[in-house]
């Protein structure tokens, strides 16, 4: 077993986070991902998921145990889509899950009461539904159109502000997502995102988490209702 981020420090870094990386495989190898994290994490990334849909489970398995010291040491954790059997022998905090994947009292009896799980929802009435059910987090969206779901249709900024203040954890907008849509999304209530290709494909990785930090302006107050 890999050294792993002790549950309360792994809560508390999802409560901070405001960034939110998935390294999808789809973009990257997972060879490059141990280098993309390390990049990401100097750029105020806060969280990180492994999502590898045409992977087989040991390399998913094998990736997982390699990412987890690495994030654990900097105080982060480290999601899988997907596949909760993975959670636990690979050391990862946590799995986040779509709404035809396993539910998530299925999950929280699997994982037991500590692990991390968060849920993609698409629509507002599917965010509150989800928050019901009490998940960790949710993601939100897409927003706009992403070519890594291209079967989804995108749902739009102004859905945004249906949730924003009114769920009582965090959320985080997902989709077609840079540093000018971040703009418009935070004018809509958005105070932290999920980014997989703008980060994955940038020339400097750090540089283009720390736009994306910018253009979100300051934190999630305690206050705010999202989730802090």
């Amino acid at each position: 077993m890999p050294p792993v981020l002790d549950p309360g420090l792994a809560h508390a870094a999802l409560q901070r986070a405001r960034l939110y990386a998935i390294l999808d495989a789809s973009y990257t190898p997972p060879e490059t991902w141990p280098t993309l994290a390390l990049q990401l994490y100097e750029g105020g990334t806060g969280i990180f998921q492994i999502r590898a849909k045409t992977l087989p489970k040991e390399t998913i398995l094998a990736a997982a145990r390699r990412l987890v010291p690495l994030l654990a040491e900097r105080g982060l954790p480290l999601i899988l889509n997907d596949h909760p059997d993975l959670v636990e022998p690979s050391g990862a905090a946590g799995c986040h899950l779509g709404q035809d994947d396993l539910g998530i009292p299925e999950a929280r009896r699997l994982l037991g009461p500590h692990a991390l799980l968060g849920l993609s929802t698409h629509s507002p009435c599917q965010a509150e539904a989800g928050a019901a059910l009490r998940p960790d987090y949710l993601g939100f969206g897409p927003v706009y159109a992403t070519g890594t779901k291209p079967d989804y249709r995108p749902i739009g900024p102004e859905k945004i502000s249906a949730i924003a203040g009114r769920l009582q954890l965090p959320f985080f907008c997902i989709g077609g997502l840079n540093p000018d849509r971040v703009s418009e999304i935070r004018k809509q209530g958005a105070t932290r995102v999920c980014v997989v290709s703008h980060l994955l494909q940038a020339k400097n990785p750090s540089e283009a988490a720390r736009e994306i930090l910018s253009r979100l302006g300051s934190g999630p107050s305690m206050k705010d209702a999202n989730g802090s």
